[in-house]
């Protein structure tokens, strides 16, 4: 009896594995063409003919000739679905949420994991953070239930939540999180994101539920990092990368490396327990096999999977899937190269640029209208957007005018003959290269010919890092969410291999013999004033250079590469505007909120006219899902914390 019904159970998979493939073929249409998405059924027939020999009883070498007889494929397919479909696996196990992944995650250590995506969602749920981010990209208690930061920006102390224990009972205290900085800054320990924590002095624990940290200069960005950094506990040490050992309103049970992550809900979260017991998430790597399992009822849920535009439209028709299209906050941008050595170096081009790219045909036709139009480099919900800056909304005359001006004239009125020839960068994926080709026609309307690169990200990113492009295109997930991007992309950064070469041994040697050939290839590079004009760098680079003390002047040319290079991380354009490097300045030590906010409106004003880079659209939350599944209430940020809400509906 058990075999006879096991064998039935596979050949119900079977019949609903073949009807997705038929569903994914001829019901997920182009509206304009009706043309089939053959490939992408296709793609899952191989998976299908798995289960075909348990589906009519033959041996599998009866399958050997199907690829010769693909009249013999047909009939087999319409038998299997002329069968009886009442029974196919069509629900989830009750009580457990299947969330389908695109990537692997790569460990759930706080320390080492945060920078990769897939784990840093997956962490969540796992572990609890000092503070987190709300609708308005504000800084809010979480593990702490207040916090103070001193006017010096040198001392920031927190207050713990009472009562708050990991998920082996232990409960958490001022010592852990102790440790987990303390952790974090130990060399031994070389952490990815030790530079987020690097300007911390000293960690104080004067009682369980009080820490205060101190830091050897003003730490503008200590808060904006914290959101990040799961409190581990005291004394833990590698092993939790691969058994986690949090707080949060989910507790690790295992993983299955490359395949699943199991997790329990967590009885005692001081947040109270979430709605479901239990949540598998499941890595499948492939868009097609996902998209079948979410429509055969084996995935419950995905959020932000890489799925194509028409594959979510079609998703939404069905009567059994619920697709939600929220606001995000990530951007979608491209990044001009305005050093002055080239082309778009010129203002009046990079703005022609802006006005002859149709934001509204691309989010419309090609993105299914899964994103909106943006700006400005901040989501329109964080409390610094500022509503003023300068919009360029699609307007060929305007660009041709503005090409004019530039320089740029057309060579031959309605002619072939380009004004001028761009390269563009792009990565592989299909999408980007689709946005990326209308781009390319759009911009050829107004003069203007794009040669189109598509790299792999560790090219594209070492030719980013080189200043070898004209134009890129990327999409920028999450570092908008602070008001740190503003110093991360716009202040300049001095991009001077020598100059960064001098200073590494500079930092390391502790000879007044070795640091005196250094100081004079230091004095001799800055002579060129290749830099951002910057009055401070001018003066402390004329003290180092009369200066006779060997540690003095250490601490100078030290104190010169810090404003050189300590911000601008993201400023891959080189971009240069001394005013701008004030204002992000001047805006980081300001302690009233008002005061921030007016430096950052005259930022966001300046650089929209300076286009350094140029906003397209702000790529919407997508999250598609069973009927099963409610109360989805998906955040701006992307984040998971929704899951601990969301419902089951046993069926």
């Amino acid at each position: 009896m058990n075999r006879r019904q096991s064998a039935e159970g596979r050949r119900q998979r079977t019949r609903a594995k073949i009807s997705n493939i038929i569903e994914i073929a001829l019901l997920d249409r182009e509206p304009a063409t009706a043309r089939p998405r053959l490939p992408s059924a296709f793609r899952l027939l191989p998976s299908a003919f798995r289960f075909l020999p348990s589906a009519f009883r033959l041996p599998p070498s009866a399958f050997r000739l199907l690829p010769s007889a693909f009249c013999l494929l047909l009939s087999s397919l319409l038998l299997l679905l002329a069968f009886p479909t009442a029974g196919c696996h069509r629900g989830g196990k009750p009580g457990t949420l299947v969330i389908a992944i695109e990537v692997a995650p790569r460990g759930f250590d706080p320390r080492f994991s945060t920078t990769f995506q897939t784990s840093a969602r997956i962490m969540q749920l796992i572990y609890d953070t000092l503070v987190v981010r709300n609708e308005r990209f504000e800084f809010v208690p979480s593990l702490a239930e207040s916090f103070e930061e001193s006017t010096d920006h040198q001392t920031f102390t927190f207050h713990l939540r009472s009562g708050v224990t990991f998920h082996n009972g232990e409960p958490l205290t001022s010592a852990d999180v102790k440790y987990t900085f303390e952790s974090l800054l130990s060399p031994a320990m070389k952490s990815p994101i030790r530079g987020a924590v690097d300007k911390l002095n000293s960690i104080e624990a004067p009682d369980p539920l009080t820490v205060i940290f101190h830091a050897r200069e003003p730490f503008y960005t200590f808060i904006g990092n914290l959101p990040a950094i799961g409190i581990i506990p005291d004394g833990a040490g590698t092993e939790i990368i691969n058994s986690p050992l949090g707080s949060g309103p989910y507790r690790f049970v295992s993983y299955n490396e490359g395949d699943s992550v199991q997790l329990e809900a967590y009885s005692n979260y001081w947040g109270g327990a979430p709605n479901i017991p239990r949540v598998h998430i499941k890595v499948v790597t492939d868009n097609s096999t996902r998209q079948a399992e979410l429509m055969s009822g084996e995935v419950d849920l995905a959020y932000n999977a890489q799925f194509d535009p028409e594959t979510i439209r079609a998703l939404g028709g069905r009567r059994d899937m619920q697709v939600i299209i929220g606001d995000g906050a990530s951007i979608g941008y491209l990044g001009v190269n305005v050093s002055p050595t080239s082309l778009l170096a010129n203002q009046k081009l990079r703005q022609a640029i802006a006005y002859a790219i149709d934001r509204d045909v691309i989010i419309h036709r090609l993105l299914r209208d899964q994103a909106r139009k943006a700006n400005a480099i901040m989501p329109p919900e964080h409390w610094a957007y500022d509503p003023n800056v300068t919009v360029y909304d699609q307007d060929p005359a305007r660009a041709k005018q503005l090409l004019d001006e530039a320089g740029f004239p057309d060579p031959d009125g309605d002619g072939p003959r380009p004004r001028l020839t761009l390269t563009m960068l792009t990565t592989t994926t299909q999408l980007s290269r689709n946005i990326a080709s209308i781009m390319q026609d759009q911009l050829r309307r107004v003069g203007i010919q794009l040669e189109l690169q598509s790299l792999e990200t560790a090219t594209l990113f070492d030719k980013l890092s080189k200043a070898q492009f004209d134009l890129y295109y990327l999409i920028g997930i999450g570092f908008n969410q602070l008001t740190d991007v503003f110093q991360f992309v716009y202040h300049s950064r001095y991009q001077d291999a020598q100059f960064n070469d001098s200073i590494a041994k500079l930092r390391a040697a502790t000879d007044p013999m070795q640091m005196r050939p250094l100081f004079d290839q230091l004095a001799s590079i800055l002579s060129r004033r290749e830099y951002c004009p910057s009055d401070e760098v001018d003066r402390l680079a004329e003290e180092a250079a009369s200066t006779e003390s060997s540690a003095a002047r250490k601490q100078l040319y030290l104190g010169i590469a810090g404003l050189l290079t300590d911000r601008g991380g993201q400023n891959r354009m080189r971009y240069c505007n001394p005013q701008v490097d004030d204002w992000i300045v001047d805006a980081e030590r300001a302690n009233d909120r008002a005061a921030k906010l007016d430096l950052y409106h005259k930022i966001q004003e300046t650089v929209s006219n300076e286009l350094p880079q140029i906003y397209l659209w702000y790529p919407a939350n997508v999250l598609a899902a069973r009927g099963r599944v409610g109360n989805i209430q998906i955040e701006p940020s992307g984040s998971w914390f929704f899951i601990t809400k969301l419902t089951l509906e046993e069926r």
